[in-house]
């Protein structure tokens, strides 16, 4: 089953890599990106930070920090002190007041719903996962793959060789996951597997007769007053566990809160319990080690040198408890980094570790509420940011610039070769199942206001973007049905040649991804234009991080004779470069 699995991962990749997305999935594709519904939710208490025992001045520290922590680009962030929120930040585009993809930080929710199974007397964790999916196994089902238990499953020690590569190539995951082979004896060891995952939220659908989603609703969102919450489903209709959340980051910081409480949620009519005492000591405890040193509890991270706990997704979205000064610390980004303890972590610890040391350094009247009102995406805009000294001369700059893109490219047309551009980054649309139909022309269209809007035009319909030359425009990006919320920036340069070059960059303010466009404009007495396409975080960068040192990447290489040439392939693929021509009005008789 693994060497059928990993060959029909092998067989995903060079369909992507050659722009092939005919039949790439062995089932139907749908449309997966939720639109969120609901209320706001109960927001949680504010208070100043002096009140609640932290110096400003800390505080706007960790936001410089934070800001500036290379390759970070984080989005928004929340502090919260004996329950109340001291710090609320935001950086433009991206809001708190809006939800975001977790990626693997659902994973400590999903671990939650087993511990409410488990309480309810409902699951034993040293059930084996055969035996509640016997209709499942088959006589490929191995001795080892029987003794798996829920626990090695909240403890990722299962071993279990199917993984993530492996869920785009098949239609059951289940079966596929309960027929795979077993690297060593369950419980041996730890090894990260967000299949796992998938394999509790299943587990919950199978004993509570309801979906991971409807089962948290009355024991978890409801009585912490979420908001808006949906989770992509697999193939069979079963939340995907491990990934495809969407949840505010409030909300998320208030599952922190309830396991930094012991189970219990603190309301102004008094304390309700929702968790056993047993279940937040156990899932916080460190019951397995990685190979670099990290401790893993009930699908999520113990920190034991650091004090502290964590909920964690990779590109940087964290909710980390500090228990011992009543503390969380919830983050969103868009990092390169995958893994748990990035600069944004450390950042977050600086933070804590100063407060326990009762630093109070010394404070500038109103400098965090003019750091909270700073706050914007410059390491993504494709306008610089100004020196300090100038910002005031920005809006009048960016509606000069406006005003010269708009008189240079309104009303002209590019048409391209048949391609697989897509204005969605590659990396959201692999994680949502929608895949490019290809670029066939770039119009502009002078707005109304004097503004510009960009209209690309693809195989299947045509995309409008307003371009935001002060700051970033919103709108919806609408690819194969899957809404995206987005907002696009935009500024006109010139490269060392002296040709004119406008960047975009587009936002998805839900999503950690972020799509950058630059435009090389044919000189005069040209026909020829290019367009370069890049994203943050790198999706060649992700998989060399997914697949480094696995069986999957020794196979591909020793495929492909040249793993140089498959880096390059991948980067490539990443960062495409397309040529065009401008299509000239014709002239009349």
């Amino acid at each position: 089953m693994e060497l059928k699995s990993n060959l029909q991962a092998l067989r995903y990749v060079r369909k992507m890599l050659a722009g092939e997305y005919d039949g790439i999935l062995p089932f139907a594709v749908r449309v997966q990106k939720p639109v969120p519904k609901g209320g706001a939710g109960v927001p949680l208490p504010r208070s100043a930070p002096g009140r609640e025992g932290v110096p400003e001045a800390l505080l706007t520290r960790f936001l410089r920090e934070a800001d500036a922590a290379r390759g970070c680009r984080i989005q928004t962030c929340l502090v919260i002190r004996h329950g109340r929120v001291i710090l609320d930040a935001s950086w433009a585009p991206y809001s708190t007041a809006r939800w975001h993809v977790t990626h693997s930080l659902c994973k400590s929710f999903t671990g939650t719903a087993i511990g409410l199974l488990a309480q309810e007397g409902a699951l034993s964790l040293d059930e084996t996962v055969c035996d509640i999916f016997p209709d499942q196994c088959s006589l490929l089902t191995g001795r080892r793959m029987r003794a798996v238990t829920v626990r090695h499953l909240l403890t990722m020690t299962s071993g279990v060789n199917f993984k993530e590569a492996g869920a785009v190539c098949s239609a059951n995951w289940a079966r596929s996951f309960l027929e795979s082979s077993v690297l060593f004896e369950p419980g041996e060891r730890f090894d990260y597997n967000s299949m796992n995952s998938y394999m509790l939220a299943a587990i919950v659908c199978r004993r509570a007769g309801q979906g991971l989603t409807d089962y948290l609703r009355p024991r978890l969102f409801e009585p912490l007053g979420f908001g808006p919450v949906a989770w992509q489903k697999s193939p069979q209709g079963t939340e995907k566990g491990g990934w495809g959340m969407y949840v505010r980051l409030e909300d998320a910081a208030k599952l922190g809160l309830l396991y930094l409480h012991d189970g219990v949620w603190r309301t102004q009519r008094g304390p309700v319990r929702i968790l056993d005492r047993a279940w937040t000591d156990a899932a916080r405890a460190p019951h397995a080690v990685s190979r670099s040193g990290e401790e893993y509890g009930y699908q999520m991270w113990p920190d034991t040198k650091a004090g502290v706990c964590m909920f964690n997704g990779m590109f940087g979205q964290y909710v980390i408890l500090a228990p011992d000064l009543d503390l969380v610390v919830a983050i969103n980004a868009g990092a390169d980094h995958l893994f748990t303890r990035g600069a944004l972590y450390t950042a977050a610890l600086r933070l804590i570790q100063a407060l326990r040391a009762g630093e109070k350094p010394l404070a500038v009247p109103g400098e965090l509420p003019r750091t909270l009102r700073s706050l914007h995406r410059t390491q993504d805009a494709a306008l610089p940011a100004l020196p300090a000294l100038c910002r005031p001369l920005q809006p009048m700059l960016a509606a000069a610039g406006q005003a010269r893109a708009a008189a240079l490219l309104a009303g002209r047309r590019f048409s391209f070769d048949a391609n697989a551009a897509a204005l969605l980054p590659i990396m959201t649309g692999c994680m949502n199942d929608c895949y490019p139909a290809g670029l066939r022309e770039l119009a502009f269209e002078k707005t109304p206001r004097g503004g510009l809007c960009l209209v690309w035009r693809c195989a299947r319909a045509e995309q409008r973007v307003p371009l935001g030359f002060a700051r970033p425009a919103p709108f919806v990006l609408n690819e194969g049905g899957n809404r995206f919320l987005a907002a696009a920036s935009a500024a006109l340069a010139s490269d060392e040649d002296g040709r004119a070059v406008l960047k975009i960059t587009v936002y998805l303010t839900e999503e950690s991804s972020v799509r950058r466009l630059k435009l090389f404009l044919p000189r005069a007495g040209e026909e020829s234009v290019r367009l370069c396409l890049s994203e943050t975080p790198s999706l060649a960068q992700a998989a060399r991080s997914l697949l480094q040192g696995s069986a999957l990447e020794q196979q591909a290489e020793g495929l492909l004779r040249d793993g140089e040439y498959l880096r390059w392939r991948a980067q490539r693929f990443s960062s495409p470069v397309f040529t065009g021509r401008e299509i000239r009005p014709a002239k009349a008789p």
